[in-house]
């Protein structure tokens, strides 16, 4: 964790005061378009939301994380079906401010879930499942992330008569690690 106070981006557990700025997240389109996760359940929102609270990566799979930057919350994470055995797990991400998404600050976002994935959580790979229509997160992820597949014409939205292909993004802990020391080597 780093310093708030210094203006670093911070991560932390998600507390019963954060409901309300997750629920107006949760309920932007944006985000809804770009989430399916059968964890976040936008039809049961005080469920979902006690769900990231409560979440014990150890007795149940999942882990929701806040991201602050500034101690202001701009994004979230959710460490889905973690596999302690395999030591990987699914990173559901998102930045909550819309004015955020695409910036750096969604950059410094995605450079947390490696941080919780590889530091704290000692996993071995994340991985991460991104609509071809969401172009900005596509974006950010072919930059810290390397695109292993892409299932061309997968799901069907909801707009009738046409399928979308889904992007497959992972990353080893090694390669965590060595962007880490190639920034540190810029600074």
């Amino acid at each position: 964790m780093v310093d708030a106070a210094r203006g670093k981006t911070v991560l932390r557990r998600i507390v019963p005061g954060d409901h309300a700025i997750l629920r107006r997240w949760l309920r932007d389109p944006a985000v809804r378009a770009g989430i399916e996760d059968d964890s976040i359940d936008f039809t049961r929102m005080q469920e979902t939301l006690a769900l990231f609270e409560t979440s014990d990566p150890y007795r149940d799979g999942g882990l929701g994380l806040l991201v602050e930057r500034r101690g202001q919350p701009i994004g979230l994470i959710h460490f889905i079906w973690i596999n302690w055995i395999s030591r990987n797990a699914e990173a559901v991400v998102f930045v909550g401010p819309g004015e955020m998404r695409g910036s750096l600050a969604a950059a410094a976002v995605v450079e947390k879930v490696g941080y919780a994935a590889f530091r704290m959580l000692n996993l071995h790979k994340i991985y991460a499942f991104i609509y071809g229509h969401n172009s900005t997160s596509l974006s950010v992820f072919k930059r810290v992330m390397k695109e292993e597949a892409c299932l061309r014409a997968y799901i069907k939205p909801e707009s009738p008569g046409r399928h979308e292909d889904v992007h497959f993004f992972g990353m080893l802990a090694e390669e965590y690690h060595a962007k880490m020391q190639l920034m540190k080597g810029r600074f």
